[in-house]
């Protein structure tokens, strides 16, 4: 009986240890924000999915500390548009959101030239295995010439990153001490040719026929699982080609009867190209500052979400709100409430 024991005791630990070093050399770690897997079972109110623009663009602890909703994700870098769809799909299985908000800006993008084996890779590898999963990687490497034979190698990502821990750090074990729920921020001011807004007042340019088709897809199975969900094409810059094809998004997304936001046409939402651009594609915190403000605001006054103030099982977000400010204050010698103040108190 004793040797039993000691055997079952081993083949635990045996387990657990495997594991941990399975899950670190199975999953690289990229800039991704899986906070739905991360946080409590059904705590969230709000799942934001889309690329980088949303851990870089939406402060989740600030939109809490101001109305007392939780807003978590499903975002990774340069996210391929198709796999927004088993994004909605996998969020059910752990979460119950009231309203989804999704990023479309990367529908205007040409897939096959996008959808790069670390792009897919970025993506698919944070996600649990499932049958989902296996389903959003075949979606995904159908726009691209790789062999069927070697879908095996997304499917296990083990196999590809077995060598991977050479390349371990502390972010592997403890997670990105930079990232508050899911929100990222960067300090610096970008150093861009143009410091202009982009114009929008180009015509349309039709979508290729395989982005519309997937956006359609997209539309389509929102309506079937009767989700609630606000799309929103967020402040950066786009270039010409961009922006005809995301004017032709936002008419297909308004006539399937969805609410759609375009940070870049707003008349009350401005963001300053020459101070609160952290690059191209991202703002910087304070211009993530200027877009949380505005997009909470319309969030708590167009939709019925809670207010978890005060109540302990959502303490954690006081604690990473508190957090953040400090860092802030480190990182930028500055009162992040004075800058709250000079914002929603413009001159």
């Amino acid at each position: 009986m004793k040797k039993l024991i000691k055997c079952l005791i081993f083949l635990i630990i045996f387990c657990i240890l495997w594991q941990i070093i399975f899950n670190l050399l199975w999953i690289k770690k990229e800039h991704f924000a899986y906070t739905a897997y991360t946080e409590p079972k059904n705590s969230l109110d709000i799942i934001y999915t889309g690329a980088s623009n949303f851990y870089m663009h939406f402060n989740t602890v600030l939109a809490y500390d101001l109305y007392g909703f939780t807003t978590g994700s499903f975002s990774a870098g340069a996210q391929p548009f198709p796999i927004i769809k088993y994004i909605l799909e996998e969020t059910k299985k752990y979460q119950e959101p009231s309203l989804y908000i999704i990023d479309i800006s990367r529908v205007s993008f040409d897939f096959k030239e996008e959808f790069t084996d670390a792009v897919i890779r970025r993506s698919t590898d944070n996600l649990k295995f499932s049958k989902n999963r296996i389903d959003a990687i075949n979606d995904l490497l159908s726009y691209t010439d790789t062999d069927k034979s070697d879908y095996i190698n997304y499917y296990f990502s083990f196999f590809v990153y077995h060598n991977r821990w050479k390349d371990i750090t502390s972010m592997d074990f403890l997670g990105n001490p930079d990232q508050y729920k899911g929100y990222i921020f960067g300090d610096t001011q970008a150093k861009i040719a143009s410091k202009k807004p982009d114009d929008w007042t180009i015509d349309a340019l039709e979508l290729p026929e395989e982005n519309e088709a997937a956006l359609l897809d997209l539309l389509d199975y929102i309506k079937s699982n009767d989700i609630n969900v606000l799309f929103v094409i967020p402040t950066k810059k786009y270039d010409a080609t961009s922006i005809g094809r995301l004017k032709d998004a936002i008419s297909i997304v308004e006539d399937e009867g969805f609410n759609i936001i375009n940070f870049n046409t707003l008349d009350d939402f401005k963001i300053d190209f020459s101070k609160e651009l952290y690059n191209n594609t991202h703002l910087n915190v304070y211009g993530a500052t200027k877009y949380t403000l505005y997009l909470s605001k319309y969030l708590n006054e167009h939709y019925d979400l809670p207010n978890h103030k005060g109540d302990p099982n959502y303490s954690t977000w006081d604690s990473e709100y508190k957090r953040f400010k400090e860092s802030f204050k480190e990182k930028t010698k500055k009162d992040f409430e004075n800058l709250l103040t000079d914002y929603l108190n413009p001159d």
